[in-house]
This record gives structure tokens, C-alpha cells and sequence, in this order.
């Protein structure tokens, strides 16, 4: 498909191809319209002529559309021109997060995490807009220098299924079986919890570098995904954090009922994992039960400690205060039991007992912490004296700590962070604060790292509400914005920024200047295809719009008739647009006889002048028959002509018409 060089609907100039896909490739394009370079991918041929195809393609496409997101790729048109559908979307000039990986091996817990929840974000936002994806792969994830992430090739996958829906189709889809959930690996019914599947198997590979299920063949890989359980990805990368790898296991539940249920779920636990990567998050099921299965309850009738919780899913009971009796313990319980077995009369001891000897044990531990109380109050006073502590902000930690020590405080650490007002190694915060007195020389310090600088995105060309994510949310700038008129900058795309592709203190400000547009009204192209153009020029011309004509020929239409125009119907334009229309215009020739020549006139005294289209009126060469007194000429234009017949200077005829 050789499209280098032309123009898609009269918009996007296609400029270099720049990807390829098993369904469709993708170019580098320059809209001509917005001024801006776009990526257009065009589906291949063999779809484009599936007339099923294609309308899937579209609706999921304009779907895709809709989904406005800082990580997913915007999709900005959706089109068809001479047979050939695309989607036009943003262009992003940076790696795929599979390249990342690649080059990097297995990447650290915070980074996994960090970029995982990113995509779930993407995700809990199509499932939201009811799109699943049904392709997520690391080819499918863009990554920027700071490590945004973009989902791309929403939509597309989903269309995609109608013809690899089945495992005798994976050869068509090698790259994505690695990724597929058990359910799309049978052919199955797949929804949003596919994709989440998807994701858990992508963290996988982010946090081992490798595969969790792999072999020679396509169909090998998805037997795999359906009947074996992966290995935890802790015991193939020991620094995996116990979060990220109960995480990761959840995610890829074979039954979709233990499985994440949806990403804000799955988004909730990413967040714990990276304050507390130690914490356990999930405890995975010993087996899977689907909705409907038959249960084993446990019989609650003998438990009576309301701490004890069966759970239906694990068929294990959770203890919030489990209490395991020592060796000594046990025995005695069981000789306790065995004098019940041999004594069964005997009586048990009553309420009222239980209650008598429960309120003196009470009593015996009140008197005894109050009695510690007062005898520690007796041993310690006037031993220790109140000081007032010292104003520690500002000062070197090492330094400071090794003089208070030397006088009898204690100084640790509590935390070390970024902070732009203090020196690196310097206290910036203390507890308790500075002066007040207290008998107690503890003293807890925040020490700082020194000013945290971050490298500002390149975000010109970008949306603004993209823009404002990426620099405040991602990177941790302040944004500043201002509007300023464009007529090549579309509205609400960033112009300009004061820095960009350098290092700033995280947390400054970072000004940038947004396009308001133009100040021109929006014009939608109307359809003159067919109409004369006059008609067609005045239309646009009253809409402002500015009208160019070029010709070309079309023996089955009549001149004057608008062959085409260069923007489609519906098309939106702004007032002042060139618009180019193409007109018929074919060579016309019509011959012309005038009788009535007297008799015995000289052809040398006769003259024929011929006017066409409203041009200059020039000689024009005829036969004369002087037998029957005619003279015969032929006249060719476009529009019209006129023509003058003189004999010896004096008019004898003249006439004109239209072709």
C-alpha cells in the first residue's frame, strides 16, 4: 500500500510510515487543517474490502474516540477516503513499554507498580465508557522519557477477536497470546476483567523480565494460560515486594470470580503496595469457586468466639485473635477433657461464679498498676529534672546529633525527604518542637535530601488538560497558564513553555501559554459536488469561506459542473479556509455557416473575426464556396462565442452563442 505523499481527505499528508501491525500500519502524517503532525493508521487491504470489518472498525474506532485520558492515546478522526479507513490519533515519538523492558530486564517494584497504575487508570476508564480492550500488551503501552505511559490501540483489539477469536486462529495473533486471559484463550465470553488478566501477566514480565507462560507454539502458550499456575513472580526476582507479587497472582486468577473484579479494585491495592510495598495485600484462594458452585460451609453451632470468620471463598477461617495454647496447655485441656468423658455429672461452674471470680481478677491488676504508679513517682523524684529542647531546624544532622548525644538526648531519624528550603543532611523538621520542656530527651528528626530536581516534558502541541496532568500529577510542577490568540495552533493545545527538556526544582512553577484559537468561526463544508459552479462559489463565498478553481475534464458532464471539492462533507472548517473546487471543462467545437455571399465576391474581401470564452476576437480561417455564396468555419472553447463577418471593410454578418 503506497501512500507516501498523498492526502486523506484533503487533510492528512501522509509523510513517512513509521509501524506495522497484523491488521493495519501506521504513518507519520501533517494535518493541514490544526498545523500539526498526527499518527494515521490505515487498515490493510485484505480488511478494507471486509465490509463487516470495516463498520466494526468505525464504531469501535469513534468509541475509542470518546475516551479522553492522560494515559490513553487521544483519537482524534475517524475516516474513509477512496476505500481506505483510517484513524487518525496523536503522535507520540517514543519507545513501547516492551522495548523498555527489554532494554532494562526486570524493572524495580516502584517502577512496576508506578507504571502499572497508570494503565489500570486507563483501563478503569474505558470499562467505565464500556470498552474493553482486549489487546493489553507491552507493544500496546507507549512510555515517554519520564516514564508517562499511554494505552494505545483502544477499540481495535475488540474488532480484532471477530477473526482470532479461537485458538485455531493464534497464528494470526502470536504477539498477543503470551498476554491473553484463560477465557479469551477458549474463545469465551471476555470483559473488563480480561484485560485486568492482561495487565497482571504485563507486571509480570515489568517485574521478572520474563514471561510467565511460554513455549514453541501459539497454541502451547494458551493451553498454558488455561491449565497451569504461574510461577510467583517472587521466586524468579527475590526483590519483588510481597505487595506487587500478591498483586500480580490475583490478577491472574484463572476464575474470573477471584480475580480482580474491576481496576478501581485493582488501583486501590497498587496505591497500598507503593506506601507499603511489605504489607500483604490478597491472600490467593486455595481453590477457585465460580458463582453457582456448591460450597462447604463450616457448622458454626460449637464456635462461639465471634472473631472466628469462615470465608466462603477460601473455605478457610479467618481469626482476627487466634489463640495457639503451649504444649503444657494442650495437655491440660486434654486431661480436662478426659475427666469430663469420666465424669459426666459433674456439674460446670455456674454464671454467677464465673462472674464473682472475673471482677476480683480486675481489682488485683487495677490495685497492682496503680501501686507501680506511685512507687515509681517515689523512686524518680527529684532525679530528674525538665529541659527545654533545642531548636535543631537548620542544622547539620550528623553534627548536631553527635553533640546532644554527647549531653545525654537521644536524636534519631524519623524520615529523609526532599526539600528545597534546607541544604542536603540538614534538619528541616523536629519533634517536640523547639522549647518545650520536658523530662523526656527524645527527640525525632526529618532530615533533607537537598532540592529534588525533575526534567520538564516536552508538552507543546499537547492538550492542555494532557499537559496539566503530566507536569502537576506525574512530575509534580506547578502550572501556570495563559491564553494567546493562534491561526496555527488549535484551540486548547499548549503554544509555548518557559522550560522544557531540562532539569527544575520539583514543586516550581512552569508557565505556559495555551492557544485560544483564532477568533474564527467554525464553517461546516457543505456538499457542491454536481452543482454549476457559480452556484457553488457564491454558496461558499457567503459562508467566507476563500474559493479556488481548478479544471478537469468529464465528457459524460456538462462544463461548469463541480467535479469535486477538496474537503468533505461535514467537514469543519474556520471562516477564511482556502477551499479548492475542480470544474469540468472540456474543448467544445461547433461549426458555423453564413449564406447570402453576393455573387462574384472576392475571398480576399472577406474577413472573419472570432471571439471565445470573452477573449480577445481574432482572424479565423474559412472555406468559400463562391458557387452556393457561403462561407464554412469551426469555433472551439469552453463557455461561448461570438464572430463578425466583413466584406471589403463593411459588416455583412455576425452572431455567438454558448457551446
Amino acid at each position: 500500500m503506497e501512500l507516501i505523499g498523498k492526502i486523506l481527505a484533503g487533510r492528512y499528508e501522509i509523510i513517512e510510515k513509521i509501524g506495522e501491525g497484523g491488521m493495519a500500519y501506521v504513518f507519520k502524517a501533517r494535518d493541514s487543517l490544526l498545523n500539526r503532525y498526527v499518527a494515521v493508521k490505515v487498515l490493510k487491504e485484505e480488511y478494507s474490502k471486509d465490509e463487516v470489518f470495516v463498520k466494526r472498525f468505525r464504531t469501535e474506532a469513534q468509541s475509542a474516540a470518546s475516551l479522553i485520558h492522560p494515559n490513553i492515546v487521544s483519537v482524534f478522526d475517524v475516516g474513509e477516503d477512496k476505500g481506505i479507513s483510517f484513524i487518525v490519533m496523536e503522535l507520540l515519538e517514543s519507545k513501547t513499554l516492551k522495548d523498555y523492558i527489554q532494554s532494562k530486564g526486570a524493572l524495580s517494584s516502584e517502577i512496576t507498580l508506578k507504571i502499572a497504575a497508570q494503565i489500570a487508570s486507563a483501563l478503569e476508564a474505558a470499562h467505565k465508557a464500556h470498552i474493553v480492550h482486549r489487546d493489553i500488551k507491552p507493544q500496546n503501552i507507549i512510555l515517554n522519557q519520564n516514564l508517562v505511559a499511554k494505552v494505545t490501540d483502544f477499540g481495535i483489539a475488540k474488532v480484532a477477536n471477530a477473526t482470532s477469536a479461537t485458538i485455531t486462529s493464534f497464528g494470526k495473533t502470536m504477539g498477543s497470546v503470551h498476554y491473553f486471559s484463560p477465557e479469551h484463550a477458549k474463545g469465551g465470553y471476555t470483559d473488563a476483567k480480561s484485560d485486568l488478566y492482561s495487565l497482571g501477566v504485563v507486571m509480570y514480565e515489568m517485574a521478572t523480565g520474563k514471561l510467565p507462560f511460554d513455549a514453541e507454539s501459539a497454541v502451547s502458550v494458551a493451553l498454558k494460560h488455561i491449565q497451569e499456575e504461574p510461577v510467583p513472580p517472587k521466586e524468579i526476582n527475590p526483590e519483588v515486594s510481597t505487595a506487587l507479587n500478591q498483586i500480580i497472582l490475583k490478577a491472574m486468577e484463572k476464575s474470573t470470580a477471584t480475580r480482580y473484579q474491576t481496576a478501581t479494585e485493582m488501583l486501590t491495592d497498587i496505591s497500598i503496595a507503593l506506601s507499603k510495598p511489605t504489607t500483604s495485600l490478597v491472600a490467593r484462594p486455595q481453590s477457585s469457586i465460580e458463582a453457582g458452585d456448591t460450597q462447604v460451609i463450616p457448622i458454626l453451632n460449637d464456635v462461639d468466639d465471634e472473631n472466628l470468620v469462615p470465608n466462603v471463598r477460601t473455605r478457610q477461617t479467618n481469626s482476627r485473635s487466634a489463640y495457639i495454647p503451649s504444649p503444657k496447655e494442650a495437655k491440660a485441656i486434654e486431661e480436662e477433657k478426659n475427666n469430663e468423658n469420666t465424669d459426666k455429672k459433674k456439674k460446670p461452674m455456674s454464671k454467677k461464679t464465673k462472674i464473682i471470680i472475673a471482677v476480683f481478677a480486675v481489682l488485683i491488676i487495677v490495685v497492682g498498676a496503680l501501686s507501680g504508679y506511685f512507687i515509681s513517682k517515689i523512686v524518680n523524684n527529684g532525679k530528674e529534672e525538665e529541659v527545654e529542647i533545642p531548636n535543631l531546624v537548620g542544622k547539620d544532622y550528623d553534627t548536631i546529633k553527635e553533640e546532644l548525644e554527647a549531653k545525654g538526648f537521644t536524636i534519631y531519624q524519623n524520615s529523609e525527604d526532599w526539600n528545597s528550603e534546607y541544604e542536603e543532611g540538614k534538619i528541616f523538621n523536629q519533634n517536640p518542637v523547639a522549647g518545650t520542656k520536658t523530662k523526656n530527651k527524645i527527640i525525632q528528626v526529618d532530615v533533607s535530601k537537598g532540592t529534588r530536581l525533575v526534567k520538564v516534558t516536552n508538552i507543546e502541541g499537547k492538550n492542555i488538560k494532557v499537559a496539566r496532568y503530566e507536569l502537576e500529577n506525574t512530575l509534580g510542577f506547578i502550572v501556570e497558564e495563559e491564553q494567546e490568540k493562534s491561526d496555527t495552533v488549535a484551540a486548547g493545545l499548549v503554544i509555548s513553555q518557559d522550560y522544557k527538556d531540562v532539569e527544575r526544582p520539583y514543586g516550581s512553577v512552569i508557565k505556559l501559554k495555551v492557544s485560544s484559537g483564532d477568533g474564527k468561526k467554525e464553517v461546516v463544508m457543505p456538499n457542491v459536488v454536481g452543482k454549476n459552479i457559480n452556484d457553488a462559489k457564491k454558496q461558499l463565498e457567503d459562508s467566507k469561506l476563500v474559493v479556488e478553481i481548478e479544471y478537469d475534464e468529464d465528457e459524460g458532464k456538462t462544463n461548469g459542473t463541480v467535479l469535486s471539492q477538496s474537503y468533505p462533507q461535514n467537514s469543519v472548517l474556520k471562516e477564511g479556509d482556502l477551499v479548492k473546487l475542480t470544474v469540468n471543462r472540456r474543448v467544445i467545437s461547433k461549426p458555423i455557416t453564413v449564406e447570402g455571399i453576393p455573387e462574384g465576391t472576392s475571398r480576399n474581401d472577406i474577413v472573419v473575426s472570432v471571439s471565445v470564452d470573452g477573449g480577445v476576437s481574432n482572424t479565423y480561417s474559412f472555406s468559400y464556396d463562391n458557387e452556393k455564396g457561403q462561407i464554412s468555419f469551426t469555433v472551439s472553447g469552453y463557455e461561448k462565442y461570438s464572430y463578425t463577418v466583413t466584406i471589403s471593410g463593411s459588416l455583412f454578418n455576425s452572431g455567438g452563442a454558448s457551446f
